[in-house]
């Protein structure tokens, strides 16, 4: 029923009811919380209490100061200052975030640009950086890119062009020339959090700015929406200032002054809702990133800009149909790549999975290697080949470092970046097949069988009479859950199933209602309608899910949102 290895986390740390005892929290809690790696009680109460207070000092940041005297220089004199992001959400939300924050004081004077991703690719590009200079520009910001712009860095310095370098991703070795570098993962940072988004990182700047332009910081917090937007959606860790700036954020999002953000809520039917990680990461980020997937990542840009509600109606209507056109093209490229797997089963015996097509299309293979990653466990590069160049994308698992995976098989690349879980590069058509090889063979050295099972981390076995809506609310504390601080899931054994049934579009959701002794739950298991089968068969079962709170006619009930179920008798709990 379940190929799912359930790897039960340690529950009966001794720690927990101490800390619990300090905080006057239930030892479940305690036991989460020590799950997450907080063992502290002074920790402890600035996780479940963040506040903006919390946030650290924006100068700790090497290259700040610098920046800062930079661009005060150039809201003193007027300059012209071009913004150059990335074409995915962080990008989008941190250009945003500039210049809506800086063009009270720079009216008139801001540009901005991100290069298109089937076009010209990731990274800043000579030629865009021409088209500025000609207009006047004196002075280049970039947001989530830059860190690797070392041809880019030195054409701008011959040209007496300031550069200031924002960016979140792993430093090479040899850095730009730039009148500051902005990167907590710098080696000589001693900046205390190293994992914010690039719009975390941008935040920061405009931060620092507030100590020499006070009236900033007013504007800077009505857009704290857009930050938490591009934080999720960069699926960056959840804890620290990302916890801050986005619990923050999502309130600010739920009544957003942001005229194209309330386009795109209403869009997608949920203006005036509080607003989820879960809603960003999987219903309104992935519309944004259409645009730069299927064309023009402007769009986005345009539409957090615009104060023109028709106008920003017309652009959230854009960004829909590129979505729908992004989501039939990846079940396109998704069917020949799994026509390759199964026309040769060996494929799968590998360590990770290494496919190239002709003419995929490159705005969709990132997602597609998500997809495969959720279907298969292990480590996915997809190439797209045109002529005798290939351009490819690539996610990890748990345990496997794809950037320093492909960084060691660097001399068969022309190209690479990314980080831990999320890569891309490029490769000759010669050089595939030696690439290929090298890159199994670390898979292969790196990671053993057992990781290659799908697992499902259980926080706490349960008894279903536990369960109950103080718990959920209790729980609630926790949020915003997302990377490294995930919404927790509980199990149960030898539930007694009640009765089940297919709900939904072809019913692929699964409703069932289980029991313990005098308790009776329902749960919902989203795409887990392929199992109603194997349910025909079975009177006991265990359940793995996290815990909701449904509304029905008025009250609140818990509800259970299911994650795995296995039939009596499995051994698979870890």
């Amino acid at each position: 029923m379940s190929a799912k290895l359930w790897k039960l986390l340690n529950d009966k740390n001794p720690e927990a009811e101490k800390l619990a005892q300090e905080l006057g929290i239930s030892i479940m809690l305690g036991r989460l919380l020590i799950n997450r790696g907080i063992d502290e009680s002074k920790k402890a109460k600035a996780f479940l209490n963040p506040e903006l207070s919390q946030l650290h000092d924006p100068f700790l940041l090497s290259g700040m100061s610098c920046a800062i005297e930079r661009i005060s220089k150039a809201i003193e004199l007027q300059e012209q200052v071009l913004i150059y992001g990335d074409y995915d959400v962080d990008g989008i939300s941190s250009v945003s975030l500039l210049v809506r924050v800086l063009a009270k004081f720079l009216p008139g004077k801001m540009l901005y640009y991100l290069p298109k991703r089937l076009e010209e690719g990731y990274g800043l590009h000579q030629s865009s950086l021409e088209k500025a200079l000609a207009r006047g520009t004196t002075l280049i910001i970039t947001v989530d890119c830059g860190i690797s712009a070392l041809n880019e860095a030195e054409f701008l310095k011959q040209k007496g062009i300031d550069l200031i370098i924002t960016d979140h991703h792993e430093p090479p070795v040899t850095l730009p020339q730039a009148c500051a570098i902005i990167n907590p993962k710098l080696p000589d940072c001693q900046y205390p959090f190293k994992q914010l988004a690039g719009v975390g990182v941008a935040f920061k700047l405009l931060q620092g700015l507030t100590s020499v332009y006070p009236e900033m910081k007013e504007r800077l917090l009505r857009n704290l929406d857009l930050v938490a937007f591009g934080t999720v959606a960069d699926i960056v860790p959840l804890l620290d200032e990302n916890r801050i700036l986005v619990k923050y954020g999502l309130e600010q999002l739920s009544r957003t002054e942001n005229i194209g953000m309330q386009a795109l809520l209403y869009t997608v039917g949920l203006k005036e809702r509080a607003i989820s990680c879960g809603q960003i990461g999987f219903v309104l980020a992935p519309r944004i990133n259409a645009a730069g997937r299927m064309g023009s990542p402007t769009i986005g840009v345009k539409l957090f800009l615009t104060s023109d509600s028709m106008q920003a109606a017309e652009f959230a209507k854009e960004l829909e149909i590129a979505n729908q056109s992004r989501q039939e093209i990846e079940n396109l490229v998704l069917c020949e790549a799994q026509a390759q797997l199964n026309a040769d089963p060996k494929l799968l015996e590998e360590h990770a999975l290494v496919l190239a097509g002709e003419g995929w299309h490159l705005g969709v293979i990132g997602i597609v290697a998500s997809r495969l990653v959720e279907l298969y466990n292990r480590p996915v590069l997809l190439i797209s080949f045109d002529g005798e160049e290939g351009r490819g994308s690539g996610r990890s698992i748990v345990g496997f470092n794809l950037f320093n995976a492909i960084e060691n098989c660097g001399k068969q690349l022309l190209r690479y970046g990314g980080h831990e879980f999320a890569a891309g590069l490029s490769v000759s058509r010669e050089q595939f097949e030696a690439f290929r090889k090298h890159f199994l063979e670390l898979a292969k050295a790196q990671l053993t069988k057992e990781d290659l099972i799908p697992s499902l981390k259980i926080e706490e076995m349960i008894e279903l009479g536990k369960v109950t809506l103080e718990l959920t609310k209790e729980l609630n504390c926790l949020a915003p859950c997302g990377s490294a601080n995930p919404t927790p899931v509980f199990g149960c054994r030898a539930l007694n199933l009640v009765d089940y049934r297919n709900v939904g579009e072809n019913g692929k959701h699964l409703k069932l209602r289980v029991r313990e002794q005098e308790t009776i739950r329902e749960g919902i298991g989203f795409n887990l309608g392929f199992i109603n089968q194997e349910l025909a068969a079975a009177s006991e079962i265990d359940l793995a899910f996290s815990l909701e709170e449904n509304y029905w006619n008025g009250s609140a009930q818990v509800q259970l949102n299911l994650k795995d179920v296995k039939a009596r008798g499995s051994e698979e709990v870890g």
